[in-house]
């Protein structure tokens, strides 16, 4: 380690505004404590890794769902399910043996067979548990779906309450119940509405999230005055897309729910959480936040306390190390200790590993959400997409890195026409300068498909930030630092391109997303630093046209065409 001595202030520096930016992210923030010791009741599905209402055969173990309930036990002592297929229907079983209440669902769609089915099997079990079933729910957000007109639902429900013996009601977004005809209404015992900030057509913050339900409610009350109002569904993200300024989040999902308890507990107002346990295959259904809306995690383990201060990355110090950890692994990689550039260099340098480490912290966890499960598949390609992405950022900034400790910043002005030429003969053993423009043409090909996906499908599209966070600045610092930024490029054709491309996905999708997305507004500067070069690419074309039409004589022929 010839010059490690020299590089130890730089690594120093790093190493500290590194654990100082996970300190930061995992700080503790403080919110109201949960009024009563138990929450009123929680959704349940049972359904865990690759299960899925999808699968026809699927039947859930009996003995899985005796251990959901008994770990739901010291949370709640009342579950809503939505089906009794499956499988689901011995969760009103298990929650008798156990003391508990359901809010028994049953599942009505298009197929009159399957809907018959459901709804003898919810009498079945309102007649062998009847102090067990709290109420059946006849259909699940039927209207907003359009699989069956109010009437019917009414007629339902008149039915399974005549043969159960139980309360019956049905449950839908609020505005649905507003639409829905007198005869459902009066068919039913209470009104059970679903209020969901983060999937409201104007997404809210959390700050305003809890203040939006209260003026529904009240909305609802005027409409139905004298009628009980049950929220059957509510709740916030922990993970996924941003919404405008609707963040998932950890911390935000406690806030909103520790929020709107203090307001249900001051209203004496019932209520049920959307949902008890992550569940994995709503993420392909609904996009990333989709398979958020637990409680708990998808293993079973509580997100956050009910009364002390909650942390996004409680885990930040671990991390933290992990971060270090793979950046000097970068550092390594780019033999850095062989080389003692200046010191400027040497901390730019340090400071880049640090950040692709934290970089891939962050990319790899985001890469598991954003693969969108889908049992068709063995092995997902959004899966080794991610990977992929990973594997891109670790080999730009070791490259990056090399160039600019070994003095050789001008390999890193390669252009694209390089890249796709080693491309077109890959047996050929790539130089430093064939990868790196391999590599850029990569980032930008990347982030125009993304940009391209946010703009024609942004539902289920998320921002990959944390992979595209290394080329975007690497590329950016390394164009300065060799005075090629804006230089103009003879022939850049291919940069040029991507560049208009880029610039012109990023406006679209600044206002679609508006600018209260946080996380849109940092793909598009993202994307921007990306595109940037290709400045210089049309002053270049620019110049040649300019020189073409000055001097015909230097107009291109056959032998050296020229755009």
């Amino acid at each position: 380690m010839r010059h490690f001595d020299a590089w130890l202030p730089a690594l120093i520096l790093a190493v500290l505004l590194t654990v100082t930016g996970w300190a930061w992210l995992g700080r503790p923030v403080d919110l109201p404590p949960a009024p009563e010791a138990k929450l009123h009741c929680a959704s349940y599905t049972p359904f865990r890794g690759d299960q899925t209402p999808f699968d026809p055969t699927m039947i859930i173990p009996k003995a899985q769902i005796e251990e959901d309930l008994k770990r739901l036990q010291s949370t709640t002592d009342c579950i809503r399910t939505y089906a009794v297929n499956q499988g689901i229907d011995q969760a009103v079983p298990v929650a008798a043996e156990l003391g508990m209440k359901v809010l028994l669902g049953i599942w009505i769609g298009r197929n009159p067979v399957d809907n018959e089915a459901q709804i003898k099997r919810a009498i079945e079990l309102a007649k062998a548990h009847p102090e067990t079933v709290k109420a059946i729910i006849v259909g699940n957000e039927v209207l907003l779906r359009g699989e069956q007109t109010g009437e019917t639902l009414a007629g339902m429900a008149q039915r399974i309450k005549a043969e159960s013996g139980a309360k019956v009601t049905y449950a839908d977004v609020w505005e649905f119940w507003l639409r829905a005809p007198d005869v459902l209404k009066q068919s039913v015992d209470f009104i059970t509405i679903h209020i969901l900030p983060y999937w409201e057509d104007d997404p809210l913050p959390v700050s305003e999230a809890v203040k939006h339900l209260e003026s529904i409610v009240a909305e609802v009350q005027e409409a139905f005055p004298g009628r009980e109002i049950v929220i059957g569904e509510t709740g916030w993200p922990s993970e996924g897309r941003w919404r405008e300024d609707a963040a998932p989040s950890i911390v935000n999902q406690a806030r909103y729910l520790r929020e709107f308890l203090v307001y249900a507990k001051a209203h004496q107002l019932d209520y049920n959480f959307i949902e008890a346990f992550d569940q994995p295959w709503k993420r392909y259904q609904e996009g990333t936040a989709g398979g958020f809306w637990g409680l708990f995690h998808e293993d079973r383990t509580p997100k956050f306390s009910w009364t002390e201060p909650v942390s996004n990355y409680p885990n930040w110090l671990t991390l933290a190390g992990i971060s270090i950890a793979l950046g000097f692994g970068v550092l390594v990689l780019a033999d850095f200790w062989h080389h003692r550039p200046g010191g400027v260099a040497r901390v730019v340098c340090a400071l880049g590993a640090m950040l692709a480490g934290s970089a891939l912290v962050l990319h790899f966890p985001h890469a598991w959400m954003a693969s969108r499960y889908d049992p068709k598949w063995v092995l997902e390609w959004e899966w080794i997409l991610e990977c992929v992405l990973g594997v891109q950022a670790v080999a730009t900034a070791v490259l990056l890195i090399l160039t600019t400790v070994a003095g050789r910043l001008r390999d890193t002005g390669a252009s694209l026409l390089e890249g796709i030429t080693w491309i077109r003969r890959p047996f050929r053993l790539p130089t430093i300068r064939d990868s790196i423009a391999v590599l850029r043409l990569a980032a930008l090909l990347g982030a125009a498909t993304v940009s391209l996906g946010l703009a024609f499908d942004p539902r289920y599209k998320d921002f990959p930030i944390a992979a595209y966070l290394v080329p975007a600045l690497f590329f950016l610092v390394t164009d300065i630092a060799r005075g090629g930024l804006f230089a103009a490029l003879a022939d850049r054709r291919e940069e040029a391109g991507f560049a208009l491309l880029l610039a012109g996905t990023a406006v679209y999708v600044f206002i679609n997303e508006t600018p209260l997305n946080l996380m849109s507004d940092i793909w598009v500067v993202l994307t921007l630093l990306l595109a940037l070069p290709g400045i210089g690419a049309w002053r270049g074309i620019f110049q040649r046209r300019r020189t073409i039409s000055s001097n015909p004589a230097s107009r291109p022929t056959a032998a050296s065409p020229v755009l």
